[in-house]
Order: C-alpha cells, then structure tokens, then sequence
C-alpha cells in the first residue's frame, strides 16, 4: 500500500495542474495516436521477456538444471506480474515457480536471479552514462539542480555530522567485536549451519555464470534485452505526430531514467509517468504531449505483462499436468 500511495502521489503531481485545455488535446493525442506502433512495441516487450527466459535457462544450465523454456518463460512473466504488486516480489516468485514445476532449489535458483540483476545493473548503469553524454547539453542543468547539488548538501552535511560518524563506526566496530569472540557458539548453532547451506547454495547460484558454455551468446541476450527495451520506447515514438522527431538517443535517455521509477513503486506506476513528463517538459513539449506519451509507453509495457503474466498462469498449470498429479 505505500509503494501504491506513492505511485498515486506521483499520478497526482503529474497531472494536478492540467487545465481544460491540457486534458482536451490529452483526450485527442490519446484519439489520433497511431496503435499499430504501441502493439508492434508490445510484440517487441515480449520478445525481450523471451529473452530473458532463455538467458536464465542458460544461468541454470551449469547447477545440472535443464527446465523447459515454456517453464522459465512463464515463470518470468508471472514474475513481472508479482512485480506489479510489491517491488522486487516477482523475484521470489518466479524461482518458486520453477522449484513446484522443475524441482529446482529455490536457493540455488535465487542465486541466478541476483547474478541476473547485477548484471541488469551494469547494462543499465552503462547506459546511464552513454545516455547522459549524448543528451548532457540538454540534461546538465537539470542534473544540476535536481540531483548533483541536493546530493552534495546531504553527503556535506553526513560527513559533518563527526558524532553520527563515530557512532555509526563504533557500532560496525563492536558487532565485529562480538561475532569474533562467540564465533564458535555461533557457527555451531543449528539455525547458523542452516543460513550457511542456504548461502552457500545461494553463492553456487550466482557462480553459475563463470561456467557457462557459451558466455557470447549470454552477453548477447543481455545487450538484446535492452535493444529489445529501448526498441519498445522507440515504436511509441511513431505513435504521436508530435512525437515523431524524437531520436533513439531521446528514448535511450527516457528508458534509462524512466527504469529508475519501475524500480520505486509497482510495475513503475506513477513514478514513470512523472519522470517521463519531467524529461519531456524540459525537452520543450507540452505537459498534454508528455502525460500522452508517458502513460502510453507505460501501458504498452504493463498490458503486456498483465495479459502474458495473467496467461501464464494457467498455461503453467495445462502444461504440467504430470507433474503436478
């Protein structure tokens, strides 16, 4: 509920000051919009959560597992969907998908899913950089007073802080104390050789990925992915008249940012569309044309995770029926 609160916060911020006017040539742009581009990016959304699936299959590959591709696929629309509920929830999901449906551990198979996500992180964190040099004429000013400076006060004002510094040490300190002196006692305990199997399953998980036998075509699925992500963006482009001059780089700024607000609320709901409206307005478009365009990228994007996720469900229960009786 306050992941969703804060998405309707968003929501509201983004569209309180639409005047009449606003949400007459919203309702129109909405009208006009082409949808053979929005469907043909949907097409492509699924073809990068294809992708994935088979990128994930190959992390499993070298722990001796060898799910169906059907299996893995579902399983990571169904995760998408648990996304749309609690960030990060899909996660968890998706691997108890497979554990029910292949019997694979869901330590070992969690483990492939944080190797996923780092992974996930360094693309996207790449791509930040190459978006922020190809748009930074635009963007720097914003960067500036937006994030750069707000950032600097904090960590200024951290670092003065020298009491909070020196209790924050002292308790790292003292809990490095304490585990050394009862490590014994610890380690022996039933509860800590339990977490220690379970860490150890989990660590063997996300060395999966030195063993793999063809580390080319798993470099290629994670650079697919996002082509695949940014392809999705781009179609939507074409979708508008007013819209039609942006570039790939635009859209490569508006996934790269706008991924930051799928990460802060369900599904991104309302954290996308203020980021994509903020992008847009500081592009010189109108509010109408950057509320259009957020929410319809947005949609494209959620409906294929509803309707697939939604479908997968039941298609994972008819297509294991023997394993389930």
């Amino acid at each position: 509920m306050i992941f969703l609160g804060l998405g309707a916060l968003l929501i509201w911020l983004a569209v309180k000051d639409l005047t009449e006017a606003d949400k007459v040539q919203i309702s129109k742009s909405l009208s006009e919009a082409n949808y053979f581009w929005i469907a043909l990016a949907m097409v492509v959304g699924i073809i990068a959560h294809l992708s994935r699936a088979i990128r994930w299959k190959m992390l499993l590959a070298p722990l001796g597992f060898v799910p169906k591709l059907s299996n893995t696929f579902y399983a990571v629309m169904v995760g998408y969907l648990g996304n749309l509920a609690f960030p990060r929830l899909g996660e968890v999901l998706r691997c108890g998908i497979l554990k029910r449906y292949e019997k694979i551990p869901l330590p070992q198979s969690f483990g492939t899913v944080v190797t996923e996500r780092v992974i996930d992180v360094f693309v996207l964190f790449c791509l930040f950089i190459v978006s922020t040099w190809l748009e930074y004429e635009r963007i720097k000013t914003y960067l500036a007073e937006n994030i750069i400076h707000p950032l600097t006060i904090k960590l200024h004002s951290l670092f003065e802080n020298k009491m909070m510094l020196f209790v924050l040490i002292g308790i790292f300190i003292g809990a490095l104390i304490v585990l050394f002196i009862f490590r014994k006692k610890i380690f022996q305990n039933p509860i800590a050789q339990k977490i220690r199997t379970l860490l150890l399953s989990f660590l063997e998980g996300i060395r999966s990925v030195a063993k793999m036998k063809n580390p080319l075509l798993f470099i290629f699925h994670s650079l697919f992915i996002w082509t695949m992500y940014l392809m999705s963006v781009y179609l939507c482009v074409f979708a508008f008249s007013e819209t039609k001059s942006m570039t790939i780089a635009d859209c490569l700024v508006i996934m790269t940012f706008g991924s930051l607000g799928v990460i802060a609320t369900p599904g991104g709901i309302g954290a996308y569309q203020w980021i994509v409206l903020q992008i847009m307005l500081l592009w010189g478009f109108t509010t109408a044309m950057g509320v259009a365009f957020g929410w319809v990228v947005w949609l494209a994007q959620t409906a294929v995770v509803l309707f697939v996720g939604l479908l997968s469900f039941g298609l994972l229960a008819i297509g294991n029926k023997e394993k389930t009786i």
